[in-house]
C-alpha cells in the first residue's frame, strides 16, 4: 500500500472532535436521566433499613417488656429542666440488641453525664443509625444540658408524649412552671416512653420539687403494655429525627447539628421528643422550623421528627409495626397517637 493509501486508511478509523463532543454529550444525557433512578434506589433502600432499624429497635423494647414487666423508662430525672439525668431507653435495651457487653460498661450508679459512662455514651451502634443520616459515626458536644464531653449522634428518639398548647410542657423533661392547671403534669399527654422519676434497676425514686413545689414524682414510672389504652397499633413509640447542618443565628451560629439526636444522651430532647401540635415540627431543618410562626419559640423545634427520606419519616408502633408518615400529616391527629390514654383513638392512615 502507498504511503497515501495509508494516511487515508489511518484517517478513517480515527475519531473528529465533533464525534467526540456528540459521544460526551449522549454520555452526560444518559447519566442526567438515570441518577434520578439511581437516587430513588438509593433513597428506598436507606429508608427500607431504617425501617428495619425501628423494626428491631421496637422488638428490643417489648423483650424488655418480658423481661421486666414494663418498657424501660424514656429518661431517668433527677429534677427540674436543666438537672442532670441517669439512664434512657436506648440504654437500657442493648442486652436485647445484641449489645449486652456494651451495656455491662454502663454504671447504672452514676448519672448519665459522669466520666464512667463515657465509653458506652460515645459508642456507635448500628441499629441507631438511619443510612441517610448525615451526622452517622460523628462524635458532637450536645448544645444544651450537663453534658461534660461529646457523644455520639443517633437517628431515632423515643416518643415520650405530647405538649401543651403554649409550645411548653413538654413529658421528656421536667418544667413544673409550664403544665397547667395549678403545676400538674396532664397525666393523660404522657407517651409509651417519657421521663421517669420513679425507681428503676437500682437507681432510687427521685422526690424534687420545681420552682412552684410541685413533686417530680408526678412524672411517674415506666409504663406497661396495658397502660397503652388509646390502642398499641396506633400509639406512636420511636421516631426518626435529623437534621441539616446549618448555622442557627439566634443560637450564636452555633450548628444544628448539636440540636440532633444523641441516642445516649439522656438530658431533655435529645434522646426523645413529645410531639406538639405544630406542624413545623416535622422537618429536616431546625432553622426552617425556628423561622416559622409558632408558640414556644424554638422549643418545639428541639422536639422536631424528621428524615432525609423523600415527604416522611419511620416511626414505630407500640405494636412492634413500623410506619413511613408524611410530613403533610395533620399535626393535631400525629400528636393524639403520641398519647397512651388520652382517651382517643386517632390514626394518620
Amino acid at each position: 500500500m502507498s504511503h497515501f493509501g495509508m494516511r487515508m486508511a489511518s484517517r478513517k478509523t480515527a475519531f473528529t472532535l465533533i464525534e467526540l463532543l456528540v459521544v460526551i454529550a449522549i454520555i452526560a444525557i444518559l447519566i442526567g436521566l438515570l441518577l434520578p433512578a439511581v437516587q430513588k434506589v438509593r433513597d428506598a433502600a436507606a429508608r427500607a433499613q431504617c425501617a428495619n432499624n425501628l423494626k428491631q429497635i421496637a422488638l428490643g423494647l417489648h423483650n424488655h417488656h418480658d423481661t421486666h414487666g414494663t418498657f424501660p423508662p424514656g429518661g431517668m430525672q433527677t429534677g427540674r429542666n436543666g438537672a442532670p439525668c441517669y439512664t434512657n431507653w436506648a440504654i437500657e435495651i442493648l442486652p436485647y440488641i445484641e449489645q449486652e457487653i456494651l451495656y455491662r460498661q454502663y454504671n447504672q450508679s452514676r448519672l448519665n453525664e459522669h466520666s464512667s459512662n463515657r465509653v458506652v455514651n460515645q459508642s456507635r451502634v448500628k441499629i441507631y443509625e438511619c443510612p441517610s443520616d448525615h451526622y452517622v459515626g460523628k462524635l458532637e458536644r450536645p448544645r444544651t444540658g450537663p453534658a461534660q464531653y461529646d457523644y455520639m449522634h443517633g437517628s431515632y428518639r423515643a416518643v415520650s408524649g405530647r405538649s401543651g398548647a403554649i409550645g411548653r410542657g413538654f413529658w421528656d423533661t421536667f418544667e413544673d412552671q409550664f403544665w397547667p392547671p395549678n403545676w400538674q403534669m396532664l397525666q393523660e399527654w404522657r407517651g409509651a416512653l417519657h421521663g421517669t422519676a420513679d425507681a428503676y434497676n437500682g437507681i432510687p425514686a427521685q422526690t424534687a420539687t420545681g420552682t412552684n413545689g410541685s413533686s417530680l414524682s408526678q412524672m411517674g414510672g415506666a409504663e406497661r403494655i396495658t397502660n397503652i389504652y388509646d390502642g398499641t397499633s396506633n400509639t406512636l413509640l420511636v421516631g426518626e429525627y435529623t437534621n441539616r447542618d446549618e448555622p442557627i443565628p439566634s443560637d450564636g451560629n452555633t450548628s444544628a447539628s448539636r440540636r440532633a439526636t444523641f441516642w445516649a444522651y439522656t438530658y431533655a430532647s435529645y434522646n426523645q421528643s413529645s410531639i406538639t401540635t405544630e406542624s413545623r415540627i416535622l422537618t429536616n431543618s431546625f432553622l426552617r422550623c425556628e423561622q416559622m410562626p409558632g408558640q414556644g419559640g424554638p422549643n418545639p423545634c428541639k422536639r422536631s421528627f424528621g428524615s432525609f427520606h423523600v415527604q416522611g419519616m419511620n416511626f414505630a408502633m407500640c405494636d412492634g409495626s413500623v410506619r413511613f408518615i408524611s410530613y403533610s400529616v395533620d399535626i393535631n391527629r400525629l400528636a393524639a397517637m403520641a398519647t397512651i390514654n388520652g382517651g382517643e383513638s386517632a390514626d394518620v392512615l
